[in-house]
């Protein structure tokens, strides 16, 4: 008998002997071996599998869950990916998870101590190798358990809204790239030393702002060497849609899969949209009604990183944590129904599971997005001085009728910095989740707009976006939006952000210069969130041109690297009138 202690108490089970196997190799298509780390009960009969394919390093992942999943009766396969830690190849991020994942789901299958059946769990980067592997059909993939990840590179990753998520794309690359072909690299031991300082200088310099304010982008110290990193300058070179993204992309393929999934993200996820968009997407068309309906989501208050109830510096409570959760149990009954066959209920609750912040309750609802969700615009009002949280700036249901423009400029030599929201990948620099943001609403080139006081509680549950017509004085330029919630004490606390790149704004696929002067219209993706905006609150939206280094600086001149000398100002301008009614559209769920 073995006592496991769990989140949720104590628990006494039966245990058998689990074997570990390390280093075993399975051989891709290519010839390139792939090695894994192998978990199972000593026991005769065959196994149901769960895989994890991980560049993290497989001896590092979870092992107290794989030795407890062996435990409940499966076999567990954690296995290092094309080019890192144990396993052979060169290692190009997303490209080889594809083929790799087909081939090791199939692998794994196939071996003596299983049964046929696979299903795949992990998060982030992790949770992309299950969707790309689930995207490429493999006969014996019943299953996953994808959490805080994505299945667009370009859009829900490096590229959102056309502009560089500079945050994300310099910390992974610089943390999880550079520090890989380092170690993996035909140099000296001295040459490596040299070059790790140098990579800790780049890492500690995210925090001091030097690293990101790197200009061009490609002289960021290392990212700059092909040897070490050559994807990062691919990937930057190809600032909009073209065919060189299509071989990271799994949603495309999306319609495809035959798998079930259950998807599990947090509103100050940075792929929060990308959790809550690829769930809608796989029950209105994944390829058989089996996995139609066997999807699920779960979306709480949380970061791209632990399940607790404090983000950022609010705290949402016990509630919000994996403690009202219990997310290995829900996983090991989801793997328990699909792969064993065990009839536990957990496909007859309801499908979608939310926490919905302000009042820091869960809350089960029949589908994402809500049904009964009431999209309502509200509007942009000012008499044209909404600059800072001091300006005249108003949002209302009301529509404008005549009422002058709003005005700033941005400098992309001093941009708006960012603060809180959904941020990956080295806390030290960017640090997510929910912050005050009357420090950034102190600025001139933030334009306020903020409701009256509401005189009952109102519940935002769904996606968001913007609707602006704005004009800039340059050929290119960005325009960004976020949704604060205004505490009775001025408490300003950020619920959902986003970006557009001018350039892109009829889409990432053809870049089209601005006309300067010219008035057009935007849309604003936000992304979810689910809050009660309580009685006695206030609904604030903020617009300005730059949330950095979240999202890279745009030089305003219309190419996509700029150097430093390049950069020049842009004067900006927001219209809010009858015949440019710009509003911020809410998900409102009636009382």
């Amino acid at each position: 008998m073995l006592l496991i202690t769990l989140t949720g108490g104590v628990k006494v089970m039966p245990q058998q002997k689990v074997i570990v196997e390390r280093d075993v190799e399975a051989v891709m298509r290519d010839g390139t071996i792939l090695r894994a780390n192998v978990y199972r009960p000593d026991v005769s009969e065959r196994l149901p599998v769960l895989l994890q394919r991980t560049p993290y390093g497989k001896d590092f992942s979870g092992v107290d869950f794989c030795m407890l999943s062996a435990g409940r009766g499966y076999a567990v396969v954690v296995q290092d990916t094309r080019g890192r830690w144990a396993s052979d190849g060169q290692h190009y991020p997303f490209r080889d998870e594809f083929n790799d994942g087909y081939d090791t789901v199939e692998w794994a299958a196939a071996q003596p101590w299983a049964n046929g059946k696979v299903g795949m769990w992990g998060g982030s980067y992790v949770g992309f190798t299950q969707w790309a592997a689930a995207a490429t059909c493999p006969p014996s993939l019943v299953t996953i358990f994808p959490w805080v990840t994505f299945t667009d590179t370009y859009g829900q990753v490096l590229q959102p809204g056309g502009a560089l998520a500079l945050g994300v794309a310099v910390s992974w690359f610089l943390g999880a790239g550079v520090s890989m072909a380092i170690l993996r690299m035909d140099a000296t031991a001295e040459e490596k030393a040299k070059l790790q300082e140098q990579l800790y200088d780049a890492l500690d310099g995210m925090a001091t702002g030097k690293t990101f304010r790197a200009l061009p982008l490609s002289a960021i110290p290392l990212l700059s060497r092909e040897d070490l990193a050559r994807p990062f300058l691919d990937f930057v070179a190809h600032s909009g849609r073209d065919a060189f993204w299509a071989q990271f992309d799994a949603t495309d393929r999306l319609s495809k899969i035959t798998a079930s999934a259950y998807h599990l993200g947090g509103w100050y996820d940075i792929f929060a949209k990308a959790t809550t968009d690829t769930y809608a997407a796989m029950v209105r068309s994944a390829a058989t009604e089996t996995a139609r309906k066997g999807q699920k989501l779960i979306m709480g208050p949380w970061l791209h990183g632990p399940l607790n109830g404090l983000v950022g510096d609010v705290d949402y409570g016990a509630r919000g944590s994996d403690m009202a959760v219990l997310s290995s149990e829900i996983m090991w009954r989801w793997f328990d129904y699909w792969l064993k066959g065990i009839d536990n209920g957990i496909l007859n609750e309801p499908p979608v599971h939310i926490f919905v912040m302000g009042k820091n309750r869960w809350r089960e609802e029949n589908e994402w997005p809500l049904a009964r969700a009431v999209y309502t615009p509200w509007y942009l009002h000012s008499a044209g001085k909404a600059n800072t949280l001091n300006g005249d700036g108003a949002l209302s249901a009301g529509r404008p009728a005549r009422e002058p423009q709003d005005r700033y400029t941005y400098d992309p030599y001093d941009p708006v910095p960012t603060r809180g929201g959904g941020l990956c990948c080295w806390q030290a620099a960017l640090p997510g989740g929910a912050f005050d943001q009357r420090q950034v609403e102190e600025r001139k080139d933030v334009l306020v707009y903020t409701s009256a006081l509401l005189e009952q509680d109102l519940e935002v549950t769904g996606p968001l976006k913007v609707v602006l017509w704005a004009a800039s004085s340059a050929v290119d330029t960005d325009w960004t939006a976020k949704l604060v919630d205004v505490h009775p004490c001025g408490y300003a606390r950020n619920l959902a952000d986003g970006i557009v790149r001018a350039r892109y704004r009829h889409g990432a696929s053809k870049a089209q210069p601005l006309k300067p002067g010219a008035v057009e219209e935007y849309v604003i993706e936000l992304g979810p969130t689910s809050n009660v905006f309580l009685a006695g609150h206030r609904i604030r939206l903020e617009i300005s041109s730059s949330n950095f280094p979240h999202y890279d600086r745009n030089p305003n001149t219309g190419r996509a690297a700029a150097s430093e000398e390049d950069m020049v100002s842009a004067a900006q301008t927001v219209y809010h009138d009858a015949q440019h009614p710009s509003h911020i559209l809410l998900p409102i769920i009636p009382v």
